[in-house]
């Protein structure tokens, strides 16, 4: 077996970044990223009790699916991160609307927000292909809308909820 030595000094496989002791050290890189880039209300949104709720309905919603892998890149992806289409800093109020959040494997992610960087018409293009494979996934089952009402997640509209049982008014 080969071996390298750590920041620290030990010897440790060379399959490995670093020993167990300074890795148990090393902050992760959301926390270094949460401090160093992030403000500070959307830090303290994604540590949030409301933001890890959300997080694991839609991620439960989608049966924990990565849904532009799925249909864009046609490849089957557990997802990690859930994406906001309209991001925080753009629209603060869409921070906790289920119809602007999708799940992601981290290289989707990576993806699309290299897509939302090249540049404004390419965001709005994205963000409008997002939206439709939301659509698209949940057609069957009679739209997003449909699923996020039966899930509990929103409040159907007012002409759902006249002609509804009486467990939404």
């Amino acid at each position: 077996m080969l071996l390298k030595s750590c920041r620290c000094g030990k010897l440790i496989p060379q399959s490995l970044k670093m020993c167990e002791e300074c890795e148990a050290k090393t902050p992760s890189r959301y926390v270094v990223y949460n401090n160093t880039r992030r403000d500070k209300r959307a830090a303290e949104f994604y540590v949030s009790r409301e933001w890890r709720r959300m997080r694991e309905c839609i991620i439960s919603l989608f049966d924990n699916v990565d849904i532009y892998a799925l249909y864009v890149r046609h490849e089957l992806l557990t997802c990690e991160p859930v994406h906001h289409i309209i991001e925080l800093e753009e629209d603060w109020e869409q921070r906790l609307n289920p119809m602007n959040l999708i799940p992601l494997n981290q290289s989707s992610h990576s993806i699309i927000t290299a897509l939302y960087q090249k540049s404004k018409i390419s965001m709005r293009t994205t963000q409008k292909q997002l939206r439709s494979l939301i659509d698209y996934h949940f057609r069957e089952a009679g739209g997003y809308e449909k699923v996020l009402c039966d899930s509990k997640l929103v409040t159907p509209p007012l002409f759902l909820r006249e002609n509804s049982p009486r467990e939404f008014q």
